[in-house]
């Protein structure tokens, strides 16, 4: 045989070769049901269309529930707890400070450059910060109320006007008190509820629902394989079985996994540990701000009987 023969020879073999596994390659290929077979079949079963639907052990749908059960507790307890984030949210509504405020330091910033007597000092003056904000809360605007007043009214330099002066700033005191208190409270809730359900969201029932997509998916490609082996040709029947048979063990393995993964989110959820944590926090803030009132008490009737005493 020549060497071109030979080499000839070799070329037509080696295309053979090639052909053949490409079109084992296709038909295997062609038998693995794609993303937009499994979509259909999803969009068939919904519609009704499809009623051979592989079932789902009675074990997981229960999971399913408690789990689903678990999500909605979570959110629906976050909804109203996200409150505690948005430091204002007790705050009166038709109180608007803040234009007051800014002009307050505006004009103590101009009366301060009036007096500044180099460009240094001057620019000093500009970049130093103005006051600190105070937070805006019921408790801090009644405690701010209080304060004015009582400066209003030791202004009046009216001796019977002295005790509620005197009342009104002591309430101030209280009233910012329990503000702190307040705000204590909340950081609190943020902190050891709001956090701790928002990662069991993402992290736990997060992981659940990715499972539960898979399993999803799984069972789709296995039912879609189903449906194509009851209706294929007799030459394609083995090829489709073995493929049939193989997406069946991955319906069954992510099944038993996503199984595994939720009955973790249900010994994990330690939800009433969570609901402590919100009743003590608002239990310390509660007893805090009643015994402040209660010391506060006696102030006011020893001032009212101090304005009875002046009349």
């Amino acid at each position: 045989m020549s060497f071109n023969s030979f080499t000839n020879s070799l070329s037509q073999k080696f295309q053979e070769l090639s052909t053949a596994v490409s079109e084992k390659t296709q038909e295997f290929s062609t038998s693995i049901p794609t993303l937009a077979e499994s979509t259909q079949r999803l969009v068939q079963e919904k519609l009704g269309n499809v009623t051979d639907i592989s079932q789902l052990p009675q074990e997981y749908i229960e999971l399913e529930r408690q789990v689903d059960t678990i999500k909605l507790v979570y959110e629906h307890f976050l909804q109203i707890t996200a409150i505690y984030e948005n430091e204002s949210y007790d705050y009166p509504k038709y109180v608007s400070d803040s234009v007051n405020d800014f002009s307050k330091v505006f004009a103590n910033k101009v009366t301060e450059l009036s007096h500044a007597t180099s460009a240094q000092e001057a620019q000093n003056i500009l970049v130093t910060p103005g006051p600190a904000k105070e937070p805006r809360t019921l408790n801090y605007a009644l405690s701010k109320v209080a304060l004015n007043s009582s400066e209003s009214l030791a202004q009046l330099a009216d001796p019977n006007e002295g005790p509620v002066a005197d009342a009104l700033l002591k309430f101030s005191d209280v009233q910012a008190k329990i503000a702190q208190t307040r705000l204590h409270q909340d950081t609190l809730i943020q902190t050891k509820f709001n956090k701790q359900l928002r990662e069991k969201l993402e992290l736990d029932i997060g992981k659940a629902s990715k499972a539960r997509k898979d399993v999803q998916y799984k069972r789709l490609q296995y039912d879609v394989a189903r449906s194509k082996l009851t209706q294929a040709k007799p030459e394609k029947e083995a090829s489709l079985r073995v493929e049939m048979e193989s997406l069946e063990e991955q319906f069954a393995q992510s099944t038993e996994d996503a199984t595994i993964i939720m009955q973790e989110v249900i010994a994990d959820s330690k939800f009433l540990s969570s609901l402590k944590e919100l009743a003590e926090a608002q239990l310390s803030y509660f007893e805090t701000s009643a015994q402040l009132l209660k010391e506060f008490m006696p102030v006011l009737d020893s001032e009212s009987s101090a304005t009875t005493n002046t009349k």
